[in-house]
């Protein structure tokens, strides 16, 4: 029964080890890459940080004086005791500042907003990144399929070599076509080595924005999705008014204008409230004394200081109203690339699916006839190789077509911040937003 048990356990062993170099080799989607930039990634880590401390700093900003304790000896002689003065007494006292002006709970809406400016300012941050890996990874793919493109072109030129040597060799060939088709073969290497180079830069800059390192260089990549939404979708009329940019310069009007308010506040006087019980011993010579309380208001008189937080208030206005007009500018900045974008886009779709679904495959036939013609003996190396160039011609600029369309979308996902309208599923790539810190 024992070694039953153990071969049982040996199978399942061996089976789970066979499976894992397949579970490792899992190709990387492009969400995928995205969840991981958004996970790992450390330098939006450090930005979500410090929106953190920002929420941080803003509750403190709206944080009360902590009341002073007082403990204290008054009118003890030098010379004796507690009990030989009447005016001796021992002290406990409590003081406490009130601010009646408001000025530090504007304050503190202040530093909520500009903390708020931050947390827009690292969602914005997260789109960017996001956008940088999607280039990264269309950059990777894309390079890697021209390799391939150029690997298979150096095939054909093989074959052609092999063809014309043979002729050459026999008599009924020409010179002049072996050294094009040698000089071909050369050109198409340097082409899949500068390719591969290509990719493996890109692959480089899509694991540092993973996190990961150079444990991500090797990874099988799935052809990159993503498709533009029509016109005519509504969430394009919401993007530029949700946009983490307008958001940051709005945040940060509302933040000087509450500075603004502070600081005219501050002029408005401050109140301080003191209160203490003193207790009083019995007399050397037996005379009983009563305890004593003290209570009074303490009001400060800002003199001199209105001026002073007159001209900060002013200064808070008029960059609050800069503030203002980089929103309005940022918005016009945002429509405009939006506009240019979409078209960019649209136009490289239909430009790589013209290329790829008629250009290419009439290339193709038109190399199959040349071979045809070459075998049967009715025409020369020259009209295949020229065919042959043709196509491989094509097949580069129908990956380069994708790769701009790929690179597009990936921009207008960092200037739109909905990966829905770019054809993103949604999944853990998506920003956490920071707005809940702000309690």
């Amino acid at each position: 029964m024992k070694s039953i048990v153990r071969g049982a356990f040996a199978c399942l062993l061996l089976a789970f080890t066979s499976l894992m170099p397949v579970w490792a080799a899992e190709p990387l989607t492009l969400e995928r890459a995205l969840a991981d930039v958004a996970a790992q990634d450390p330098w939006l880590a450090g930005r979500r940080a410090e929106t953190r401390a920002a929420f941080a700093r803003a509750r403190r900003a709206g944080a009360g004086d902590a009341p002073m304790l007082d403990l204290m000896a008054e009118n003890v002689p030098v010379g004796g005791g507690f009990g030989m003065d009447g005016m001796t007494m021992r002290v406990v006292g409590l003081e406490q500042r009130v601010v009646v002006s408001g000025a530090r709970g504007i304050a503190r809406q202040a530093a909520l907003a500009e903390a708020r400016a931050n947390g827009a300012a690292a969602d914005d941050a997260h789109w960017q990144r996001l956008a940088d890996a999607w280039i990264a990874y269309a950059d990777a793919y894309w390079s890697s399929q021209r390799a391939e493109a150029a690997r298979g072109h150096r095939a054909t030129m093989d074959r052609m070599s092999s063809s014309a040597k043979a002729r050459y060799e026999s008599g009924r060939g020409r010179l002049e076509d072996l050294l094009r088709v040698e000089a071909e073969r050369a050109r198409i290497t340097a082409d899949a080595v500068a390719f591969e180079a290509e990719e493996r830069t890109a692959r480089a800059t899509l694991a540092e924005l993973r996190g990961v390192g150079g444990d991500g260089l090797d990874v099988d990549l799935v052809a990159p999705g993503g498709a533009l939404a029509p016109d005519s979708d509504a969430a394009w009329s919401t993007v530029v008014a949700a946009h983490p940019r307008v958001r940051v310069a709005s945040e940060r009007e509302r933040a000087r204008r509450e500075s603004a308010r502070s600081m005219r506040r501050m002029v408005w006087p401050d109140l301080t409230l003191r209160a203490s019980y003193g207790f009083r011993s019995t007399l050397d010579d037996g005379t009983m004394q009563d305890n004593m309380w003290s209570a009074g208001v303490g009001i400060m008189l800002p003199i001199g200081t209105g001026s002073r937080q007159g001209a900060e208030a002013a200064e808070m206005d008029a960059m609050a109203d800069a503030a203002r007009s980089d929103r309005s500018a940022e918005a016009l900045a945002l429509e405009r690339e939006l506009r240019s974008l979409r078209v960019q886009a649209s136009a490289a779709a239909r430009t790589a699916s013209l290329l790829a679904d008629t250009v290419e495959v009439a290339d193709r036939r038109v190399l199959a006839a040349a071979w045809s013609a070459y075998e049967a003996g009715r025409t020369d190396l020259a009209g295949v190789f020229d065919a042959a160039h043709a196509l491989y011609a094509e097949e580069v600029d129908v990956t380069r077509a994708w790769q701009t369309h790929a690179r597009t979308l990936a921009r207008l996902l960092a200037v739109s911040a909905r990966g829905e309208l770019v054809g993103l599923q949604p999944g853990a790539w998506a920003p956490v937003t920071t707005k809940g810190d702000a309690r």
